[in-house]
């Protein structure tokens, strides 16, 4: 999978992503927001692992890449539901806060909606993903840029590697949903 526009690059990961891949997951700054602030303490042959067991399949662990360079990571897995789930992170602090997620977003969900490979044999009509509370950035750009609605709050889903409960947002956008919101913009 490979999907381009402008600067932005976002690739299916191969074996040779696997040292940067490694180094974001087991970086406690760069995973405090999807709930793992020591790291996912995971072993680089884990790592290759774990890259290895996505391909070929329509789901996708993928490398974000501003300017050629790596700066983040998300996956999506396709469900018989007609429902995809994502999930994303820029990595690299340099490139936050900069307008990049909203447009990675974007080009995600209408690969997701359009890609004739995945809507071929399981045509995608929501995408559903969450978000941790505290990630109030997030909550605003998929709400205000990119139209998505709440559907509900998993409170005290988990508890994280201090101990802590942890709480999430649901959020959900339908393709038409989607693409009206892409015309407004």
């Amino acid at each position: 999978m490979r999907i381009e526009k402008d600067n932005i690059v976002i690739r299916s990961a191969t074996i040779e992503d696997a040292v940067q891949l490694n180094k974001w997951w087991n970086d406690g700054k760069v995973m405090e927001y999807v709930g793992f602030p020591n790291g996912t303490g995971e072993s680089l042959a884990d790592t290759e692992a774990n890259i290895k067991s996505w391909e070929g399949k329509l789901s996708q662990l993928c490398v974000i890449e501003i300017d050629g360079k790596a700066v983040g990571e998300l996956n999506y897995g396709i469900k018989g539901d007609g429902t995809a789930y994502p999930g994303w992170k820029i990595c690299d602090f340099d490139y936050q806060n900069k307008g990049y997620g909203t447009e990675i977003i974007k080009m995600l969900f209408e690969f997701i909606f359009t890609d004739e490979e995945i809507n071929s044999l399981h045509p995608i009509e929501k995408i559903v993903w969450d978000t941790m509370i505290e990630n109030k950035r997030a909550q605003h750009v998929y709400e205000k840029k990119i139209g998505a609605k709440r559907t509900g709050v998993l409170k005290d889903a988990w508890i994280d590697q201090l101990g802590n409960p942890r709480s999430g947002i649901l959020y959900e956008i339908g393709k038409e949903e989607f693409f009206a919101s892409c015309r407004r913009t």
